[in-house]
């Protein structure tokens, strides 16, 4: 059995409550979640991420109960630093989600994707991750368009009312990336979004960064032990 931690690097409880509804664990695959302490902010920001990672990495090494598992998923859609650090710290195969659906985009040949985020506080953050990722210092346009946000709240996707927004303004970007067939949702509160979105726009993947992320990790895990990798 594989044990994969989900992070959820801010002390919203809430926001893990729904991963754990909205994300099932493959066969072989025990998923186990975690809620930042509350002294992690309970909504991350470009500014406030570092608070986000001096609590949960203090709260881990406190605890010295890391071994238990496999391999670990942060799940805030950002460059965000734990990522690093978590992964100095453990020894072992670390992702975030921005960077699972990354390569998954990349992984597609001749396919452009672009992020759709939350808010457009988070255009020019993500727009900068992708090309730190990458490795370059322009956009990488032959492959992603501009991040775009829904500029506003996602996490009650249950109300018809809300979805119909997020169609709307959804449909609009769409129109203008005539050329995409591939959209990375950029934000944990999504979680769920892909089925409804792709469900209404038939022929275009909208790829979940944590299903992504799971699925990329346990196949790292897998990797590195039918090669005897040590982590």
């Amino acid at each position: 059995m594989m044990n994969i931690l989900v992070i959820n690097p801010n002390s919203s409880q809430k926001v893990t409550n729904n991963l754990q509804k909205t994300v099932g664990s493959p066969e072989s695959v025990k998923l186990h979640f975690y809620t930042a302490p509350q002294n992690s902010p309970t909504e991350i920001t470009p500014k406030n991420s570092q608070l986000s990672e001096t609590a949960v990495l203090q709260d881990f090494k406190e605890r010295k109960s890391l071994k238990e598992y496999d391999a670990f998923l942060v799940c805030c859609y950002s460059d965000h630093p734990l990522v690093e650090s978590l992964a100095d710290f453990t020894k072992k195969p670390v992702l975030g989600i921005m960077q699972a659906t990354l390569l998954y985009a990349l992984s597609m040949p001749g396919i452009k994707s672009f992020i759709l985020t939350s808010t457009s506080d988070w255009e020019p953050v993500l727009d900068k991750g992708v090309m730190d990722f990458v490795g370059t210092d322009e956009f990488p346009l032959k492959k992603f368009y501009p991040t775009r946000g829904l500029n506003f709240n996602v996490t009650n996707l249950a109300d018809a009312e809300q979805f119909a927004k997020i169609f709307n303004v959804t449909k609009n970007i769409l129109n203008e990336y005539q050329d995409v067939k591939c959209v990375l949702l950029g934000c944990a509160g999504m979680a769920g979004l892909d089925k409804k979105l792709g469900n209404t726009f038939p022929g275009i993947k909208f790829i979940d960064s944590v299903k992504i992320g799971v699925q990329f990790l346990e196949s790292l895990v897998r990797f590195d032990r039918e090669n005897m990798i040590a982590s």
